[in-house]
């Protein structure tokens, strides 16, 4: 079999969990904690979590529909296309959209409940089921196509190096975090083995917008059902449109702790994926944290060998969707710190018609530049151009690869 050729990766998609995925993949012991499905208050599914409310799925299985199509409540499976929650028809929809191949992280309200179990038990048992899933039925359709992350436990940092070794044995491309390793709001000296895990590996940590401790995924668990009840209410009505416009506000954050706890001096060829956040912000951010590290860091006791900026070009990367502004400013963001994404099938999609925005976004851009944004950069930090490597391997530089450039842009065909 010759090797597979991937001209466009979408570096950021979704699984919309199945109507059977816990009554299948969850042990029939846990299966009271199970999420149920139920109509919510407009006659569509959503899922009870525990708390007798429906959580929706209206904007996250929106591929096809139109801006003014979009709804939150009132919709069911039977309406929305099977490739939000099959393999099979993922592949279908890739081929539609002119997709070659897809990075792909869980229902995130449905992971950060099982990450916010108070029983850990059953908190892995979630984890568990789901990963099982991904990885075995989901991607199993096209495992040269479809690229699960692993989900990566709430329960500390000796569990999580456990699943770094899941990972590997599940032959996964990277991993996620919904907690920092030790489970806490902080990152602590101890997660340094998680971070020599994953470089010893050459698996790329992912952080999809927010990190949280455990601690506060609990406490959050019966206020986030309250969100979903419903929209009849003004408050809650104001409550979800306030969420829509804080993701780079939330990622922030989490970048700071990874620089200035001196992570990146320790583990030099860890790669971090910071997923759906955008780039266009990230030029501006640089610049002002370079400038806080000046001015702070004598009286701070920060003692880093590079600046901030040049640890965001070495070591991380971020996924973008519709980012006009990011493109025009690609240079200062690092062409190879840039990965298109497309967020299916939520509803920051624009399946069918992906090739059209990148040609829009991307038509100024040098063929070369073009194809690292769509492809490159994910077949280098996911090394597709290889099999996935064994545990006893090790990676060496940023996973950094070259490979092999196309002769004529990618959405073309």
């Amino acid at each position: 079999m010759g090797q597979t050729r991937y001209d466009i990766i979408d570096a950021d998609t979704h699984i919309l969990e199945p109507p059977h995925i816990w009554k299948k993949y969850l042990p029939r012991k846990y299966q009271d904690e199970a999420p149920k499905l139920v109509k919510d208050s407009e006659g569509g599914d959503g899922w009870d979590h525990g708390g007798g409310t429906a959580d929706p799925i209206g904007l996250v299985s929106t591929p096809g529909k139109t801006f003014e199509e979009f709804r939150w409540f009132g919709v069911t499976y039977d309406s929305i296309r099977p490739g939000c929650y099959t393999g099979k028809d993922r592949l279908t929809d890739l081929d539609i959209d002119g997709v070659d191949a897809a990075i792909i992280y869980p229902p995130e309200r449905t992971i950060f409940r099982w990450l916010g179990k108070p029983d850990p038990k059953v908190s892995l048992a979630g984890i568990d089921a789901y990963n099982e899933f991904a990885f075995e039925e989901f991607a199993g359709a096209d495992r040269k196509r479809l690229f699960p992350m692993l989900q990566i436990p709430s329960l500390g940092v000796a569990t999580a190096v456990k699943y770094v070794k899941k990972a590997v044995q599940r032959n996964a491309r990277g991993v996620l975090l919904g907690t920092w390793p030790n489970g806490s709001d902080t990152i602590t000296d101890e997660d340094d083995a998680f971070w020599a895990a994953c470089v010893a590996n050459g698996l790329p940590v992912h952080i999809h917008i927010n990190i949280e401790s455990r601690d506060a995924l609990i406490k959050q668990a019966s206020a986030t059902q309250s969100v979903t009840a419903g929209l009849d209410s003004a408050a809650v009505r104001r409550k979800a449109i306030g969420t829509l416009g804080s993701v780079f506000t939330r990622v922030t954050p989490h970048i700071g702790q990874l620089i200035f706890n001196g992570v990146f001096d320790r583990f030099p060829e860890l790669q971090v994926v910071l997923v759906e956040i955008g780039v266009g912000w990230i030029p501006h951010f640089l610049e002002q944290t370079d400038d806080r590290y000046w001015r702070n860091r004598n009286w701070a006791g920060i003692e880093l060998k590079e600046v901030p900026s040049f640890y965001w070009r070495r070591n991380f990367a971020a996924t973008f969707m519709h980012d006009f502004t990011g493109i025009q400013m690609r240079h200062a963001v690092g062409v190879r710190n840039m990965m298109w994404s497309s967020d299916y099938p939520h509803h920051g999609n624009d399946w069918p018609y992906s090739r059209k925005l990148i040609d829009d976004m991307l038509s100024p851009v040098d063929p070369e530049e073009r194809y690292a944004m769509v492809a490159g950069n994910a077949i280098r930090i996911y090394r597709l151009d290889q099999p996935r490597m064994s545990s006893n391997s090790r990676v060496s530089g940023n996973g950094a690869r070259r490979v092999s450039r196309p002769k004529k842009k990618v959405a073309s065909r």
